[in-house]
C-alpha cells in the first residue's frame, strides 16, 4: 500500500501508522533502514523495533559483493528489474521533478514495488542465514546498530567555521611559496596541478630517469607512488609530494567541510555507512570523517575545527593497541599475554629482545622499528616491507623479523594456521563470527594468492576489533541521558560531547563498557581524553 499524506496532514490513518512505526514490538523489516529512520526523524517520528535489514542481510551472506542496492538484489535474487526512479521524476538536471509532481498512479506502484520485493528478499535471506554465527551477528550487532547510527548521525558535531576559513588562508599562502619554488626548480611557468604538464617538467626539461616510470597515454606518470621513488632524484619532488598533500587537505576538509555544515542545525552530519568494508569497519561518507590523516601537524589542526558548544565537552576514548591484543588472544601466545597481562609496554619489550639489550636501555628509534614490526606483521608485511618502512638495510630488517617470531612463536604458528584455514574452508572469520571469503588463495597468480594470504591473517584481527566497537556502541547508547551526545565513530575512537559536570561520569560508563563488551585472554584497554576540540585533548 501506498498512503500519501500532504503537508500537515494529520489524520486518523497517519496516527494509526505512527504508533505502529514508534512501537518497539512491532517488528519493521526494511532495506536501508537507516535511512528510512532517518527521514521519518525529520517528522518528528521516532522509529523502533527495527528487526531486518535486506541490505545488511546481504552483506552479512555477502561481504564483498560490489553493491546492496535494492535493485540490483532484486534482479539477482528474484530476476525481476525494478522500475528507475528516473522513468518517474526524468534523468538530473533541471527538468526533473520531485515526486509530490509525479501522478499518484506511478508514485503508488514505485513505491508497492520497492515494499514488495524488500518483503520477497526477506524470505530469501532469512532462510539462507542458517548458520548461528551469522544469525548472531545479524541479530546481535548488525541490527541493533542500524538505530544507533541513525542516532549518532542526527546529533553532529558542531563546527568552527571561522577557524577552517583562517586555517585556508594560511595554507592558500603557503601553497603559492611552494608552487613558486617548484617553477624557479622546473625553469619555467607551468600548472603545477596538470599532470601532463608536469611530466614533461620532470622527465622532459630536467630529464630525470624513466627507467621505472609508467607510461601513459599523455606522457609518463606522475602517481604518487612514482614521485615516491624518485624522491631523493631532485629537490622538486619533496616539494611537488607536499604541495599535493596540502592542496588535497586544503580542498577536501579545510574548504568542503563548512559548505557541509546543516542550515536548520548548524552541525556538521556524516553519513556511516555499514555495508562498504568487508572486514565489517563502519566507513563514513558526506564527509568522510575517516580519513582526516592524523600523522601530520596540519591533519591534526584540522581536528581543532571540530569543537564542543559552551557549557559542554569532547570527550574521545579509544581503544588502545587493540589489533596488537586481539592478536595475542587469537594466537593465544604465552609471552604477549603475559606483557598485557602486567601492563608492559609491547613495543619496547619487543625491541628489547631483538636489540638484545635491557628494556631501560631502548632508545625511540628502538621502540619505533619494533613498532613497525609488530603491526607490521599483522598485515602480512615481510623483511622487505620492513627495510623500507624503516630505513635500516635489508639484512637488519631479516632479522629483526626472526628474533620477533622467536620472541613470539605462537604469532608465527598461527599465520600458518589461518591461512591453512582459509585455504580448506574458502573463509576466515572474526571472534565474532563475521566471515570473509577468500577464493584467491587458489589462484594461480602469485601475487593474487600472497594479497589473499595478507587478507587471511589481518581480517580476524580487524574484523574482531570492528565488531567489539559495534558491540561497545551499542552497549553505550543504552546509558547514554539525552543531553550526553556520541556525536563520532572514527577508527578504534568514539567522541562525545556532554555537559562539562558530566565529563568523569559519562567517560567511566564509557570505558567500563569498552573494554567488558568483549572477552579475551588479554586485558581490553581504553584510553579517555577530553578537551573544547577534537585536536587538543589531554589525557584524564
Amino acid at each position: 500500500y501506498y498512503i500519501p499524506f500532504l503537508g500537515d496532514d494529520r489524520t486518523e490513518y497517519y496516527k494509526e501508522l505512527v504508533k505502529i512505526l514508534e512501537n518497539p514490538a512491532q517488528k519493521k523489516v526494511a532495506h536501508n533502514a537507516k535511512y528510512d529512520i532517518s527521514v521519518l526523524a525529520n517528522h518528528g517520528i521516532n522509529v523502533q523495533g527495527s528487526s531486518f535489514d535486506t541490505m545488511i542481510a546481504a552483506y552479512v551472506l555477502r561481504p564483498d559483493a560490489r553493491s546492496y542496492s535494492l535493485d540490483n538484489l532484486a534482479f539477482v535474487e528474484c530476476k525481476h528489474q525494478m522500475i528507475p526512479i528516473s522513468d518517474l521524476i526524468g534523468k538530473r538536471g533541471k527538468g526533473q521533478l520531485s515526486l509530490d509532481q509525479v501522478e499518484i498512479e506511478d508514485v503508488s506502484e514505485y513505491a508497492a514495488e520497492d515494499a514488495d520485493y524488500t518483503w520477497r528478499l526477506y524470505e530469501i535471506f532469512k532462510k539462507d542465514i542458517k548458520d548461528d554465527h551469522l544469525k548472531t551477528l545479524l541479530e546481535d550487532i548488525e541490527m541493533p546498530l542500524v538505530e544507533v547510527l541513525a542516532k549518532v548521525e542526527r546529533n553532529g558535531v558542531k563546527l568552527d567555521s571561522k577557524f577552517l576559513k583562517k586555517m585556508g588562508e594560511e595554507l592558500s599562502s603557503k601553497l603559492l611559496t611552494i608552487e613558486k619554488k617548484i617553477i624557479k626548480f622546473a625553469g619555467k611557468e607551468f600548472n603545477v596541478n596538470s599532470p601532463s604538464q608536469l611530466s614533461v617538467v620532470l622527465f622532459e626539461t630536467l630529464k630525470l630517469s624513466t627507467s621505472k616510470v609508467p607510461k601513459r597515454t599523455k606522457g609518463f606518470s606522475t602517481a604518487s607512488d612514482v614521485l615516491e621513488k624518485l624522491k631523493d632524484e631532485h629537490e622538486i619532488i619533496p616539494l611537488i609530494m607536499e604541495y599535493r598533500e596540502l592542496s588535497k587537505l586544503n580542498s577536501t576538509y579545510v574548504v568542503a567541510l563548512p559548505a557541509l555544515v546543516d542550515k536548520d542545525t548548524g552541525r556538521l552530519h556524516t553519513d556511516y555507512n555499514q555495508t562498504v568494508a568487508a572486514t565489517g569497519r563502519l566507513s563514513s561518507s558526506h564527509p568522510n570523517l575517516q580519513n582526516i590523516p592524523i600523522r601530520t601537524e596540519l591533519g591534526r589542526k584540522i581536528r581543532n575545527a571540530f569543537v564542543a558548544p559552551p557549557g559542554k565537552a569532547l570527550i574521545a576514548i579509544d581503544y588502545s593497541q587493540i589489533e596488537l591484543r586481539l592478536a595475542a588472544h587469537l594466537a593465544n601466545d604465552k609471552k604477549m599475554i603475559e606483557i598485557f597481562e602486567n601492563g608492559r609496554d609491547i613495543h619496547k619489550e619487543t625491541a628489547a629482545s631483538i636489540n638484545n639489550v635491557p628494556v631501560e636501555d631502548v632508545t625511540a628509534d628502538m621502540r619505533r622499528a619494533a613498532k613497525e614490526v609488530n603491526f607490521g606483521v599483522l598485515y602480512g608485511m615481510g623483511w622487505l616491507g620492513l627495510s623500507k618502512r624503516t630505513g635500516i638495510s635489508r639484512d637488519e630488517a631479516r632479522s629483526f623479523i626472526s628474533g620477533y617470531f622467536a620472541l613470539f612463536p605462537r604469532v608465527a604458528e598461527y599465520m600458518e594456521e589461518i591461512k591453512e584455514q582459509a585455504r580448506e574452508l574458502g573463509y576466515v572469520e572474526t571472534a565474532f563470527g563475521r566471515r570473509r571469503y577468500t577464493p584467491d588463495m587458489h589462484a594461480n597468480a602469485p601475487q593474487l594468492r600472497s594479497a589473499a594470504e595478507r587478507m587471511a591473517i589481518n581480517m580476524p584481527l580487524q574484523g574482531t576489533a570492528a565488531d567489539l566497537m559495534k558491540l561497545a556502541m551499542i552497549r553505550i547508547d543504552k546509558k547514554l541521558e539525552k543531553d550526553e551526545l556520541m556525536i563520532l565513530q572514527v577508527h578504534d575512537e568514539l567522541v562525545f560531547e556532554v555537559p562539562e559536570d558530566k565529563v568523569k561520569k559519562v567517560s567511566k560508563m564509557v570505558v567500563e563498557e569498552m573494554e567488558t563488551a568483549g572477552e579475551f585472554k588479554v586485558p581490553i584497554v581504553a584510553e579517555v581524553k577530553v578537551g573544547k576540540n577534537w585536536g587538543e585533548m589531554t589525557s584524564e
